[in-house]
């Protein structure tokens, strides 16, 4: 048992949750279109939104809005060949946005995020950016609960029959920077991110700058957002539709995500929201259960280079 004694002091407040869902990819072949995500939307999101929650006043629907255009980036994560970030609990990653087939940014938005199940580890933490601009959020990310059978010969996620969450807690830097492609070293990420080489330490992992990173596969990724869900007067959650593509591919995902965030207030989340929000994740689960992944866990996992994957 642990005894509290005195004030508890935590540098982050509790920002928002998003609740992600892993979706079967070979659902969203074909060229990529907002006609295809809001059939999706329509067709199957929408329905389970109007089955699992009552309804507003005036017997509306809590569903709102439609996807937008979907938003094309390059993402790239990396970790030293030892699994360094990845054994810390942090994973790097390097997105820059595309327009017209083209990348836009001459500078790489640069993120660095600490996720795991400790709610006060991750908000004690300091994650500090170089830059002036950089952006600090920590957040609550919910995932199907899954259960690990040994021995089983094979690597398909397991979920119960009573689907339920797990939650791992993140803290994420946020900033556009210069980031020389030929100089990428634990070194130099920590001239990006200041307190990296604290928070490896902390987590008992040897901090060694001349390390080198290495990438994993070039992304494409697309996201739609826009389709929304009313959770209570005060509570949005924002829906994202995210298509990760390797290499060339050009209609065949390699992976597929939905997932909705909702901002929280005060570091709260109001008893009616919450259950609504656990209602709609939980339905997602079973009413989806066959556009549900069930080969992966997370898309960051198969995101990273080839020994941390």
């Amino acid at each position: 048992m642990c005894v509290f004694r005195g004030t508890g002091f935590m540098l982050h407040r509790l920002m928002a949750r998003e609740y992600k869902l892993l979706l079967d990819p070979a659902r969203f072949q074909g060229k990529v279109s907002r006609n295809t995500a809001n059939s999706f939307w329509n067709d199957q999101l929408k329905p389970v939104i109007d089955h699992r929650l009552d309804r507003r006043n005036g017997d509306r629907s809590r569903a709102e809005r439609q996807f937008d255009p979907a938003e094309e980036r390059i993402v790239r994560f990396w970790d030293t060949p030892d699994c360094t970030l990845s054994m810390a609990d942090l994973a790097f990653r390097q997105r820059v946005t595309v327009k017209d087939e083209h990348e836009t940014a001459e500078r790489a938005q640069l993120t660095l995020k600490l996720r795991m199940p400790d709610f006060f580890v991750v908000a004690s933490t300091r994650l500090t950016g170089s830059s002036d601009k950089a952006e600090t959020k920590f957040e609550e990310d919910i995932a199907p609960l899954e259960i690990d059978i040994p021995d089983t010969g094979h690597s398909a996620v397991l979920l119960p029959a009573r689907r339920s969450i797990r939650s791992r807690f993140s803290l994420s830097t946020r900033q556009t920077v210069d980031w020389d492609q030929s100089s990428h070293s634990l070194g130099n990420l920590q001239s990006r991110f200041p307190t990296l080489g604290d928070v490896i330490a902390g987590s008992n992992q040897s901090f060694d700058p001349d390390v080198v990173l290495i990438g994993g596969p070039i992304i494409r990724e697309f996201v739609f957002e826009g389709a929304r869900i009313r959770l209570s007067e005060t509570i949005t959650g924002v829906f994202s539709l995210t298509l990760w593509f390797f290499e060339a591919h050009d209609t065949r995902p390699d992976v597929a995500e939905i997932s909705f965030k909702c901002a929280i207030e005060d570091g709260t989340m109001p008893g009616r929201a919450a259950r609504r929000a656990l209602a709609l994740f939980i339905g997602l689960q079973t009413d989806l259960e066959a556009w549900v992944e069930t080969r992966h866990s997370s898309k960051t996992s198969l995101a990273l280079p080839g020994p941390c994957a």
